[in-house]
């Protein structure tokens, strides 16, 4: 006997009582596998999660169809042991998550609004659907712009605000061959289609099995995001109603803190950015120098050395490191090394030789472990981190 679909006949419909049909062991410890004669719980399907909810007070973990037969499997982690009301016959309650579904339902039925509006001004088949927590993902068999994705954004949202109609309902096997509709597989029977707007003037027909909204003002926004090039076409993120303004807000107050952190304007805040790229170009131009500056100074300042030298800088860059090492190299006569860091965070480090006869990639092993590092390089220099202290590299050094 197959599920009654009761979200094909109310999509709204967040609770209902159903007759227990069957009720077995689940995969997992303390679940249940429950199928009832009748469900409003969307099962997992066409890029969409399954319903979440309770039956019988018990939450609902997942939900699957199979041949026409829907199955619930419920957590009986609550009851403790306690004798589960699932037995066969009897009448349970179900209880949607009404949040969830109402805003699943504004996404897809958004996601239908934009494919629509896609196939008709470009003939680009939707070849990939998502619905995540939180994240809607559309990919399309064609390349689409920011430009073009801006004027489908517009109509799309014009198709909110004019409120039409959303219809799910199964036409008969005659009417179908004369529906234009959008699908993925070539169906023939059994189709359940998604309108909207009118029967006499239809904005998109799709075949589908998820529930939508009633009507196109339902789902608030719809907001395209970011977009890339993805096998051969294009993949858009997009968000609809709560989850789109959900997201305007986490924007809105990201702006808000970068523009009083820059004292200008919210509507300045690119500007303000630019401005303060340019003032950080400029102090990294004065560090630069002064490094400079410095470098030739603690050079000037080494001792020459038949032995080993060891230098520390707390705030060295790579490239700094390199050019500092190569320059102490040749005022000693065995390893030199520069460490940049401290005791409490770790040293990154560079360690070269002032005699070209030693061979440092022998020595990786034993410099390693005597630093407490990781790290490789060539017979002339090494790099890496380490975790001992500057009492420790000093020490190494001093007897190397």
């Amino acid at each position: 006997m197959k599920t009654l679909r009761l979200f094909d006949q109310d999509s709204h419909l967040y609770t209902f009582d159903a007759t227990v049909l069957s009720a077995e062991a689940g995969k997992a410890p303390d679940t249940l596998s429950v199928v009832l004669d009748s469900t409003a719980f969307f099962p997992e399907g066409g890029g969409q999660y399954p319903d979440p909810g309770t039956l019988a007070g018990c939450p609902v973990t997942d939900v699957q169809e199979q041949e026409g037969i829907i199955t619930h499997t419920v957590s009986l982690f609550h009851l403790n042991g306690a004798p589960h009301p699932f037995e066969k016959g009897s009448v349970v309650a179900g209880e949607l998550d009404a949040a969830t579904r109402r805003v699943r339902m504004q996404n897809h039925s958004g996601e239908h609004i934009i494919s629509g509006i896609v196939h008709r001004l470009y003939g680009y088949k939707n070849v990939g659907f998502h619905l995540g927590d939180g994240d809607v993902t559309l990919d399309f068999d064609g390349v689409l712009t920011r430009e073009q994705l801006d004027a489908i954004e517009d109509e799309a949202n014009a198709i909110v605000a004019a409120c039409l109609p959303i219809t799910a309902y199964y036409p008969s096997p005659a009417e179908l061959t004369t529906l234009s509709f959008r699908a993925k597989l070539a169906l023939t029977e059994g189709v359940r289609i998604v309108r909207i707007g009118t029967a006499d003037d239809p904005r998109d027909l799709c075949a589908c099995c998820a529930p939508h909204v009633d009507n196109t003002g339902e789902i608030g926004l719809i907001k395209l995001l970011d977009f890339i090039h993805y096998k051969g076409g294009v993949r858009i993120h997009m968000l609809c109603g709560s989850w789109a303004l959900a997201d305007y807000r986490r924007r809105y107050t990201a702006v808000a803190s970068m523009a009083a952190a820059m004292s200008v304007k919210q509507g300045d805040v690119v500007l303000g950015f630019e401005r303060l790229q340019a003032e950080i170009e400029d102090k990294k131009k004065v560090i630069s120098t002064l490094r400079s500056k410095l470098e030739t100074h603690t050079v000037a300042s080494i001792t020459p050395t038949e032995g080993s030298l060891c230098l520390f800088d707390e705030g060295l860059e790579a490239l700094e490191m390199r050019r500092l090492l190569n320059a102490a190299a040749e005022k000693c006569g065995r390893l030199c090394g520069v460490f940049s860091g401290s005791d409490e965070d770790g040293y990154r480090f560079v360690i070269g030789r002032g005699d070209p006869a030693i061979d440092l990639k022998p020595r990786i092993k034993e410099i390693n472990t005597a630093l407490s590092a990781r790290g490789g390089g060539s017979s002339e220099m090494l790099q890496g981190s380490c975790t001992a202290t500057r009492a420790m590299i000093e020490a190494f050094f001093a007897e190397n």
